[in-house]
């Protein structure tokens, strides 16, 4: 059964686990947050698991929730080939998405453990500003 009241969306505000391992995510999401404060959404998360570990989100639309999944299986799916060395070239370093109206940006860290999402509209932020903000805050 659904429970809307279970899964409401904190807008406007960083949301994060208490746990103290995962306390790095939420200093990157407030990071990014303070370099790109007009943002739509950034959040950090397990890639084996897809679980989201710290999040902000500037509009209900834009719920990290239904995309952590969607992108871990993303970077589990583009690690395989290299791991059987179907392509040249080192890991993954990042993901970079262009739309008409937004920059959707991608980056594993912590030793491709964790991976931070950003999204931005193209008006607010180029693709240059947007990686070099996000490593600085993912490491490099």
């Amino acid at each position: 059964m659904n429970f809307p009241f279970l899964n409401r969306l904190t807008v406007g505000k960083i949301s994060s686990s208490a746990d103290e391992a995962e306390q790095p995510g939420r200093l990157v999401v407030e990071g990014i947050l303070r370099d790109l404060p007009d943002l739509l959404l950034v959040y950090v998360a397990d890639i084996s698991s897809g679980r989201v570990l710290a999040s902000y989100s500037s509009h209900r639309r834009y719920n990290p929730n239904q995309v952590s999944l969607r992108n871990a299986k993303l970077f589990t799916l583009l690690d395989k080939p290299l791991r059987a060395h179907a392509w040249l070239g080192g890991p993954v370093l990042d993901v970079s998405v262009v739309l008409n109206e937004q920059l959707h940006y991608l980056r594993p860290f912590r030793g491709g453990k964790w991976y931070c999402f950003v999204a931005v509209l193209t008006a607010d932020a180029n693709l240059g500003v947007l990686k070099d903000i996000t490593r600085r805050y993912t490491g490099s």
